[in-house]
C-alpha cells in the first residue's frame, strides 16, 4: 500500500511528532522514507550576520544605518540567507537519514527551494509518493489564520493522502 512515504521536515518539534508514525508505517510496508527540507523562497539576501550561540540557536545582527559600521556583531556584507538555509536543510536531512538507515530503513533525501506547500506537492507527484506525513502546530483562531499552515495548504492542494500528527502537550 505504501512504497514511498514523504516526510517533510523543518527540524521543529512539530515535524518530529510525526516521525514515529513514519517509522511504524515504513516498517510495516517496507517503504522508503523520503526526507524533504524546503527552503522558503520568500527569504533572500540581507545585510545581516548569522551565527549560532552556545545553545546552537541562530542569532542575527543588522548593519547600522547611521554609520554603516560593523559594530556589535554587525556586518556590511550581504548574506545569502537561502544558501545558509540550504546548508542547514542538507545537514538536517542527512542527519535524519543516517539515523533511520542505522535502524534499517530505506531513505532518500532532498533539500529544495520554493514555496513549501508547492515544493512538497511537486516532490510527491514526481517521486510516486503514496503518503505525506507532516506535523502540525495545533494553532487555532486568529493565530492560525494570520500565520497560516504549510500542512493545511498541503492538505488542501494535494491529491496524495496526508497523515498529520500534533505535538503532544
Amino acid at each position: 500500500m505504501y512504497e514511498n512515504i514523504l516526510y517533510p521536515t523543518d527540524g521543529s518539534q512539530e515535524s518530529e511528532a510525526v516521525l514515529e508514525h513514519v517509522r511504524d508505517l515504513a516498517e510495516t510496508y517496507d517503504a522508503r522514507i523520503h526526507i524533504l527540507f524546503v527552503v522558503d523562497s520568500k527569504h533572500g539576501k540581507s545585510s545581516m550576520t548569522l551565527h549560532r550561540d552556545e545553545d546552537g540557536k541562530w542569532k542575527t545582527g543588522m548593519v547600522s544605518r547611521a554609520t554603516g559600521e560593523n559594530r556589535g556583531g554587525m556586518s556590511k556584507n550581504e548574506i545569502d540567507v537561502l544558501e545558509v538555509l540550504q546548508q542547514e536543510g542538507d545537514e538536517l536531512t542527512q542527519q535524519i537519514a543516517a539515523e533511520l538507515q542505522k535502524e534499517g530503513y530505506k531513505t532518500a533525501t532532498a533539500c529544495k527551494r520554493g514555496k513549501p506547500h508547492q515544493v512538497i506537492n511537486t516532490y510527491a507527484e514526481t517521486n510516486d509518493i503514496d503518503l505525506i506525513a507532516m506535523g502540525t502546530h495545533g494553532r487555532s483562531g486568529v493565530s492560525r489564520q494570520l500565520i497560516g499552515s504549510v500542512t493545511e495548504k498541503v492538505i488542501r492542494t494535494t491529491d496524495t493522502p496526508v497523515l498529520t500528527a500534533r505535538l503532544a502537550k
